[in-house]
């Protein structure tokens, strides 16, 4: 094995999408297996934005919207997120608002240019949770804010960039940059740039793409 065990990792993700939020949290459990089989093992994880749905408004009623689309799988669908969802110790609720997801994703961007990699990381963790477990509107300014300084970032800095344009079309085109990889659907993992694990996979899958990447980097 090289001895050059860091990865970047780059999450492909809609802040509304529930694979997404159980993707992170097998992810987080596969970069410990790996540090336990890699001592020497890193890894950089970068957010990259994604919008499943970049028409939906704002403050819509979430289980009206998962009626309309998916109808009468959606009581099938649910019952297999919340069992999934309990396996990752996720409580799923299927209740609340939910609006477009851009300015989350604008959130996302500044934690990582006004704080570090961990504040980036904080803000993720709670519009996840946020939205997925309290039903809150993760596209209402007040939780954006609320969000924001929890994560340790200033308020109204954080509001003043989000009421501005600030970052808008840099967002837009990274995510039009990922959908020309071929990404249709999220959540979507590239690791070190040229290897891609599509889904919320198990551990012990994120694990064997790390081992993949590592058997490239040594016949390089």
């Amino acid at each position: 094995m090289s001895a050059n065990c860091k990865l970047t990792i780059s999450v492909v993700l809609d802040t509304v999408c529930p694979w997404c939020y159980i993707g992170a949290r097998r992810l987080s459990k596969a970069l410990v297996l790996a540090k336990q089989k890699w001592p020497e093992f890193e890894a950089t994880i970068e957010y990259v934005p994604f919008q499943l749905d970049k028409s939906m408004g704002k403050g819509l009623d979430k289980a009206a919207v998962y009626e309309k689309k998916f109808g009468s799988r959606m009581a099938e669908m649910n019952e297999r997120l919340a069992e999934a969802g309990k396996e990752e110790g996720i409580a799923f609720k299927f209740g609340g608002k939910m609006s477009n997801t851009l300015d989350s994703h604008r959130l996302i961007d500044y934690a990582k240019l006004s704080g570090t990699g961990e504040t980036e990381e904080r803000v993720v963790k709670s519009l996840f949770r946020q939205y997925f477990e309290q039903e809150e509107d993760i596209g209402d300014y007040d939780v954006l804010l609320n969000t924001a300084e929890d994560a340790g970032l200033d308020r109204q800095q954080t509001k003043a960039y989000l009421e501005s344009n600030d970052g808008v079309e840099a967002l837009q085109e990274r995510m039009r940059q990922v959908k020309k990889l071929g990404v249709t659907g999220v959540p979507f993992y590239i690791i070190n740039n040229q290897f891609g694990v599509s889904g919320a996979e198990t551990p012990e899958t994120f694990v064997s793409a790390f081992k993949r990447v590592f058997e490239c980097m040594e016949g390089d």
